[in-house]
This record gives structure tokens, C-alpha cells and sequence, in this order.
């Protein structure tokens, strides 16, 4: 073989590996070990038959009537994560509120590691999962979500990433 075959045969091993890699960020990723990558711009993701919606905001932000009825101090240095999930149905109609079991690791962009517990809050037909985390001004936090429906085996890994500017 040449010189040209040689590097022709490398290039095609290349193309045949690259193309077998996942995209780095899967926004709408069928499972495997990879993380659903959400943020304060794509807070929303479908993972198979189910949707995962997360959110965050200082605590200081919720109405005093809000924080009182869920137990929530609030507090210009605590943020508020909230996540829900939902079964999308068959017909691309209703979904409808699912209870999981949800841990969560958050960590600052040092990687310091931030103290954190989710709970479960049911309202009507309506489950949220909502916990708080201590933050400085303009500090970014990695939250990662391992969700599992109570319906399904299966596990749905998301990192939501939010910046919190205290006041």
C-alpha cells in the first residue's frame, strides 16, 4: 500500500469513529449514560416518554405567602430550584405529573460541592420536587438530577447550570 492509501485508510478510520460519538451537548438525549444539558435559556427537556422542566431563582423572589405555605425562608443568599416531571402521552396530548425519586448533586463552577436536598410537594394533581442551595452573588451552580418516574426503571440524568445574582 502507498504512502496516500496509508493515509487515506487513516482518514476513513477517523471519520468511521467521529461519527460514532455522541454529540457533546444532547438536548434532547434518548438516555445512555449522558446528561440532558439544561440551563435559564433551555430549561425544558423529553427524555423517551417523559418531560423534565427545572427552574431556579433566589428564594427572596418567591411571595411571602408562597414561602410560608411551602416552609421556605426566603433569603437574598438561598436559591430555589424547582423540577417537574411529566409522562408525555402516546397522542402528544395531556401530559400528566409523575412522582420520582430525584437526587441531586450541585456544585460552583470551583467545584465546590453545595449542600442539598430535594423534597416533594404535592398540590392538587400537581407534583413539584423543590430544594434550596446557599449561593454567593454571580455564582454559577451545576445541579445534576438523577430522576427516576415511579413508573419506569428507567433513569433520566439531567444537569440543569444557573447563574444566581444576588442583590
Amino acid at each position: 500500500m502507498t504512502g496516500f492509501g496509508i493515509i487515506r485508510l487513516a482518514l476513513l478510520a477517523g471519520i468511521i469513529g467521529l461519527a460514532a460519538c455522541e454529540p457533546a451537548n444532547n438536548d434532547n438525549a434518548a438516555g445512555g449514560s449522558s446528561r440532558v444539558r439544561l440551563s435559564a435559556n433551555s430549561t425544558d427537556a423529553t427524555i423517551g416518554d417523559y418531560s423534565i422542566h427545572v427552574n431556579a431563582m433566589l428564594t427572596s423572589d418567591l411571595t411571602a405567602d408562597v414561602a410560608q405555605a411551602y416552609g421556605i425562608q426566603r433569603s437574598e443568599n438561598q436559591g430555589f430550584v424547582n423540577l417537574v416531571v411529566l409522562k408525555n402521552s402516546p397522542d402528544g396530548g395531556d401530559k400528566l405529573p409523575v412522582s420520582a425519586r430525584i437526587s441531586v448533586s450541585a456544585a460552583n463552577l470551583t467545584g465546590q460541592l453545595k449542600s442539598m436536598e430535594m423534597r416533594e410537594i404535592v398540590d392538587g394533581e400537581s407534583i413539584y420536587y423543590v430544594g434550596q442551595v446557599s449561593v454567593d452573588d454571580r455564582e454559577t451552580i451545576n445541579f445534576d438530577f438523577d430522576v427516576q418516574p415511579a413508573d419506569s426503571q428507567r433513569m433520566l440524568l439531567v444537569r440543569y447550570t444557573h447563574q444566581f445574582y444576588t442583590r
